[in-house]
């Protein structure tokens, strides 16, 4: 009974302990992909708009298929590529992709489990291509009406500054001097230029003076320029007459032009109007674009060249030399007549030893 039931119990604990290992081998967690750093020796050089950095990589020891390895690139910000990354024996390894921050991951494959696959040098190269810089002109045209008995008022809401404005305003109570002001689009522009024509009925005060100012903050709720300021002679060129005054300034920053001139009128209290028109020019930088490409280098050994023999040539008999060369040596051959010479003696010294041993 004891021999019974110790079978039963070992069967049992046998049975048990199956059923528990079952479950923690199917209970085992995979392989879980991981993030490591590449080990890696980075060169970098440049030449103008390239860039190139040489990689010398070796995967980390606990490096796995299914892996993600990680380079940091910088010096390759700026664009986005994708690429095979070949191991020294040519083999890829992983898939290699950088941002736009210049960082690289690698997703390792099988082919990485393979220990001559560890390790290799890459050539990542970058290039910088500019087009050309483009012009951006504003052009617009303001007008105003000044009419008799007209008092200046507040602005309705802040104008518009993309492009040019223009008002007017009575200088004397006789109402026989009108003063306009012209406001350009904000800035920055590389040129500006400002033609003002006066309407009919009037002619422009050359000897009052035109002035130019700018301003760089106007209030949020009027649009009114605030605290401008005399514009630098050196920036600004003026040509006045009486039907037409034409004002550059070059460059403008990020500011607005006031241009201020006044009109005489031929007869007072007279509807009068005036017009102006700007043009401003900038040059707008070309758009920078950088196009990435990896380069792996292999250590693949070239295939030896076999040897070729040399070539020796058998030498030609002179003319001189006998048809026949006499034999010297151990190895030269007896002439055919000393041959049956010595047969013959050989014969007749048998013959005599039979002869002698008869007699005997």
């Amino acid at each position: 009974m004891i021999r019974v039931g110790s079978r039963l119990l070992a069967r049992s604990l046998a049975v048990t302990g199956g059923a528990v290992l079952g479950a923690i081998l199917f209970t085992a967690p995979a392989h879980a992909a991981t993030d490591v750093a590449l080990t890696a020796d980075v060169a970098v050089t440049r030449d103008g708009a390239e860039t190139v950095s040489d990689v010398r990589w070796e995967l980390p020891a606990d490096a796995m298929p299914g892996d993600v390895v990680t380079l940091s690139l910088p010096e390759h910000a700026g664009a986005e590529a994708g690429a095979d990354w070949i191991a020294s024996t040519g083999v890829s390894v992983g898939v290699v992709r950088i941002d736009g921050n210049g960082f690289a991951t690698i997703e390792l494959t099988a082919a990485a489990a393979d220990p001559a696959n560890r390790r290799g040098e890459v050539a990542v190269r970058s290039q910088l291509d500019t087009s050309p810089p483009t012009i951006d002109t504003s052009a617009s045209t303001a007008d105003a009406t000044l009419h008799p008995d007209q008092e200046p008022g507040p602005f309705y809401g802040a104008p518009d500054r993309s492009r040019g404005n223009k008002y007017g305003a009575w200088t004397d109570e006789s109402e026989t001097r009108a003063r306009w002001v012209l406001e350009s689009p904000r800035g920055p522009w590389d040129s500006l230029d400002i033609v003002d024509r006066p309407g009919s009925g009037q002619r422009v005060d050359c000897a009052a003076g035109v002035r130019v100012r700018a301003a760089a903050e106007t209030d949020p709720v009027t649009g009114y320029l605030l605290n401008p300021v005399d514009v630098a002679a050196e920036r600004v060129s003026v040509v006045c007459g009486d039907a037409e005054v034409s004002v550059r300034v070059e460059p403008v920053g990020a500011e607005i032009i006031e241009i201020t001139l006044e009109t005489i009128l031929d007869v007072a209290s007279t509807e009068v109007s005036n017009a102006a028109d700007f043009t401003a020019e900038r040059s707008l930088p070309g758009e920078t674009t950088r196009t990435i490409s990896f380069e792996p280098r292999l250590t693949v050994a070239p295939s030896p060249t076999p040897a070729v023999p040399p070539v020796v040539e058998t030498p030609e008999p002179g003319p001189d030399l006998p048809d026949h060369l006499a034999v010297t040596g151990t190895d030269a051959t007896v002439p055919v007549g000393t041959g049956v010479a010595l047969l013959l003696a050989g014969a007749a010294l048998a013959a005599h030893r039979r002869l002698t041993r008869r007699r005997a």
